[in-house]
């Protein structure tokens, strides 16, 4: 790959743009065989050499459907009479966990997410707690106010919430920012999961003051008190039970134990599979 086209890789990802890498396998030209371009959603095509744009529309017509399915693969492409091979990798936008507070939790949950493949960023509004030292395995650390913060972030069905700030007034305050932000969207485009810390009692005050400020809002992906009840005590397990209610959204499941899917294991019977 070319030192200007692993450029273009980085900044697409960096910028959690799609993307897909697009490398020639087999071509009757043998000059042409590994040669790679960048193919983003828009349909724009980045070639390391000049190849013809009649090529460049034909791959990326069969290459973008490729890529809007997520899907990585071998495929043939019909061209003049002949057949290129090409494989197509797809680098999916990755999963955004926003984690707002800098606290003992969220520091398991930064852990936690990366361990889980989402792009994580921590937010908090204190230079001695928003650092890298404190988050190491964190993608990005921000120093600014809350209110700020959520007033520019980009949100998408890819981006997952969560306010475990020092004080529940930030946490009200960054939840009212995201809701003003939620009702410019279409409910296709919000986030699948805002989720906040706090009491039973406390949140019954905070959504009897949001029910009157935001008429049109259902709350339908707000999670507060935010977690699994797994009874969880320490930081870490705190971090265990919010991170396994992401995924519980995230993969549209129970979270049932998979034990009740079995009615009782005296009436078990094993079958043996038969090898065909």
């Amino acid at each position: 790959m070319s030192d200007q086209l692993f450029k273009k890789l980085t900044e697409t990802v960096t910028n959690h743009d799609e993307a897909a890498l697009i490398t020639i396998t087999n071509h009757p030209d043998t000059s042409n065989i590994g040669t790679k371009m960048l193919l983003q959603k828009n349909g724009t095509l980045y070639d390391e050499k000049d190849l013809p744009k009649e090529l460049h529309a034909i791959l990326s017509e069969y290459c973008l459907p490729l890529l809007t399915q997520n899907k990585t693969k071998t495929i043939q492409i019909p061209y003049s009479g002949y057949t290129i091979e090409c494989y197509v990798e797809v680098f999916p936008v990755p999963l955004h966990l926003i984690v707002a507070g800098a606290g003992h939790v969220s520091e398991s949950v930064a852990e936690l997410g990366k361990m889980l493949g989402f792009y994580v960023t921590v937010i908090d509004d204190r230079k001695e707690f928003a650092n890298i030292t404190r988050f190491p395995k964190a993608d990005k650390v921000v120093c600014s106010s809350y209110m700020t913060f959520f007033r520019n972030i980009h949100i998408s069905p890819q981006t997952y919430i969560l306010l475990l700030t020092r004080g529940h007034k930030y946490d009200v305050v960054s939840l009212q920012e995201l809701l003003k932000r939620e009702e410019t969207l279409n409910v296709d485009k919000r986030s699948p999961y805002i989720g906040m810390i706090g009491s039973r009692r406390r949140i019954a005050g905070v959504f009897e003051q949001l029910k009157s400020e935001f008429i049109d809002h259902n709350f339908s992906n707000v999670y507060s008190p935010v977690g699994l009840d797994i009874g969880a005590q320490t930081p870490t397990e705190i971090a265990i039970s919010i991170m396994a209610e992401i995924l519980k959204i995230k993969n549209a499941a129970s979270g049932n134990s998979l034990k009740e899917g079995i009615p009782s294991y005296s009436k078990l019977k094993f079958r043996e599979r038969i090898k065909k």
